[in-house]
Parts: C-alpha cells; structure tokens; sequence
C-alpha cells in the first residue's frame, strides 16, 4: 500500500478522485486530447487539462471538476491485445484511480513528463541509476544518481516506508519536505524534481550540489572576511524573505543544512532539508531544530514565528566570523542550557569589527520582539559599509582596468 494514500484521502477529505469547482481561473500547464472508455468499452474524448498541481476536467455547461495530484500515485500503461495498443496513465491508488487514454506512446511521454513533477512516480529503478553514497542520517540515506534518459545528474534522498510508517513524526517531515520544496523555486534552494515510491522505499529526487556542505568548508577555510561574510549573509537572508513571502519558516537552518556549489565560491549556495519547515500562518509550538542554533523561545516553550531563522541565521555568522560554535558543551544537553541562556561571547574574536559584532548580537537577540525581522537585518549598518566598500573595491578596479587598457591603446598608437 502507498504511504500517500491515507495522506491523499485526508486533504481530499473523501476517496472521491474529482470535486466540483467553479472558479474558471485555472492557470493551464498542459493540455492535450486524452480520452476515458466508456462501460461499454469505448473511448470518449475528454476536456482535461493540467493546472500546476491539479488536474482539471471540463464537463458539460463548462462544469469543472478538478482533483489534487500531489500525493497520487501516476502510473503510465501499455494495453497490448496483439492486433492494437492503447497507451495511457493511471493517477490515484490501488482502492480507486482513473485511467486515462492516449494516442500514442510520444503523447503518453509528454504527459508523463508534465505529471511526473506533481505526482508520485512508481518506476525509480528504470528512470535512475545510483552511482555511490553521498551521505548517511537519520532520516535516509542519500545517493548520487544518473538519469537514464539524459545522463543529467542528481542527488536522491531515499528514505525507507518502515521509518515513515513506524513513526508519526517522520511521516509528519515526509509530507512538510515535499510540501514546501515542490513549492519553492528560487537559485538558493535545492529543488525537488520528482517523487517516487516504490514496496520499500520513498525516493525524493532533487538537485545534486557538489561543493559539500558549509560546515565541511569552514573546517577548510578556518575564518572569512567581512566582505565575504556579507556576500554570503546577504543571499541567506535573501532566501529568507523568500520563504517568508509564502509564510514559510524552516525551522532547522545550520551549517549541513547550506550545500556549497563549488569548490571555488564560499558564498554561492543552496538551502536543503525541509522536513521540520512549518507554514507561520499563526503562533508555531513544536519544539524542533538542532542544539547550537534554536532560537530561545523555542528552548522556553513559547509561541514563536518567522524570527527564529533570523537567530538561526545569526549563529551561522557567528560560526562564519569566528570558527567557532557560540554555544559549546560536551553534550547535546549542555549545548541546549547555553543555547537557551544566549549568552554569547566575542573572546576570540579580537579583529572583528564593532559593527559586526553588533549585527550578530541583534540577530541573535534573545527576546524575539527585539530581534530584527529579515528585512531590518539586511538594512543593518555592517551590510551598508562592507557592501559599499566591496562596490568601491570593484569601482577602483574598473578604473584601473580601464586606464590600463587606455596606456595599451595609447602606446599601440605612439
């Protein structure tokens, strides 16, 4: 049995595959001619389309009827009788589903590709090929994988359907990573391109960042500049507007959450794992995230909103400024009492200026309703000044790139 199949009934709120809709504002990802057999055997044609993550048929008197494909399972058939093949897809479960009829195979493609993206797909093993290991947690093992249609390559999260089943909270971040990742699309999150599911396991396909994770690269580079710093602060705050626009907090932001692009760039980056991300529609309470980084109010059992990335946030500039970590302990509950207490100390940090100091020190400002939202902490003074000291740097290169080019001109004239 699919573990999205209970999810599916949940939100549908019956096992009903459509629901009438009225509204005539669909925005159309895909249409074409797809047709649905009759009881008595014939094929009909039908006004279906898809609609971002819906799929939308048009009835009579422009009648709509729509159901939610996030969690179906889509599954693409050939009807073979010897003389004429049918080809066509199956979207729903194994206790109902509808299937859908094509013209041929280059059609049935098309629409697979277009529904690939919004449903859950159940052949893994003939789309990919695992080339290694990448890694190893608590929440599924993720793999390098090559596509077998286009060579392109991918990192894929498998997580086994015993995990997910045997405990609420895992099944609980299944849902919240696809949720929101499927979502997003912005240049410093990680993607989630498909889902699959197959009598073992949950596979989430997503984009393959090769630099490694943050944390493997401060133990590389030691300490940042300032400048450096602010080019990489600037665009993980700018994500978190980003999130914030679709109310979305991701709770667990640290360093092996920030893939690295490359081996070259320190402030190019991705943004993964969405399991603990929650929409901040209203006051959030679960405690969740990882010791170092929990924003206090958490740690406190209060009611808490977007902010707590901001702290989050201000503890990996920390860790970025100094090479350290602001809240050690020898263990997980040692490092949750100082996390808690936020007494944070810059003993070490003798050549850190006193705005950076204070810009970490507002970031991670114990009291949430004196810490800065995202926007206030990108107008912070220490952003105005590195940022206008990287533009003069890059100005007083031009001017001389510029009159070097000028003398070369020149002497080439003389």
């Amino acid at each position: 049995m699919s573990v999205f199949e209970a999810i599916n009934t949940e939100i549908g709120g019956s096992e009903k595959f459509w629901k009438f809709d009225q509204r005539q504002n669909f925005q159309e990802t895909f249409k074409n001619k797809v047709y649905q057999k009759s009881k008595s055997g014939i094929l009909k044609e039908v006004n279906l389309s898809l609609c971002q993550n819906y799929l939308v048929k048009v009835g009579p008197n422009s009648v709509n009827k729509k159901t939610l494909l996030d969690w179906k399972i889509v599954e693409p058939f050939i009807e073979d009788n010897g003389q004429n093949a049918r080809f066509g897809f199956s979207i729903g479960h194994l206790s109902w589903s509808k299937d859908f009829y094509v013209e041929n195979q280059e059609t049935l493609d098309t629409w697979i590709q277009h529904l690939s993206t919004v449903g859950i797909m159940m052949d893994f093993e003939n789309d990919f090929s695992i080339i290694k290991e990448l890694g190893n947690g608590a929440f599924g093992t993720v793999y390098l994988a090559e596509s077998n249609d286009t060579a392109e390559l991918y990192a894929v999260k498998s997580i086994s359907k015993h995990d997910i089943t045997a405990n609420p909270a895992n099944l609980a971040n299944l849902i919240n990573e696809i949720k929101f990742m499927r979502k997003l699309d912005h240049p410093n999150i990680v993607k989630l391109h498909y889902v699959y599911e197959n009598q073992t396991n949950i596979y989430l396909v997503i984009d393959y960042v090769g630099g490694g994770d943050l944390f493997k690269r401060i133990i590389k580079r030691k300490v940042y500049s300032e400048e450096h710093i602010a080019k990489f602060a600037q665009k993980l705050l700018d994500v978190l507007i980003y999130l914030n626009s679709f109310n979305i907090v991701h709770r667990d932001l640290k360093l092996e959450n920030i893939l690295m692009v490359s081996e070259e760039n320190d402030y190019d980056f991705k943004l993964t794992d969405f399991g603990l991300a929650a929409e901040a529609t209203e006051g959030l309470s679960l405690r969740c995230g990882s010791p170092g980084y929990i924003a206090p109010e958490i740690l406190r059992k209060n009611l808490y909103d977007s902010k707590v990335d901001v702290f989050s946030a201000g503890v990996i500039f920390y860790i970025l400024f100094s090479g350290r970590m602001p809240f050690p302990g020898r263990n997980a509950q040692e490092i949750l009492l100082r996390n808690r207490d936020c007494k944070i100390s810059f003993l070490h940090q003798q050549n850190l200026s006193k705005l950076a100091m204070t810009f970490i020190l507002r970031l991670t400002e114990p009291i949430a309703n004196l810490r800065p939202s995202v926007k206030e902490a990108l107008n912070d003074p220490w952003f105005e000044k590195q940022l206008n000291s990287a533009a003069s740097q890059n100005h007083l290169v031009s001017k001389i790139g510029k009159f070097q080019a000028c003398r070369k001109i020149m002497g080439n004239i003389s």
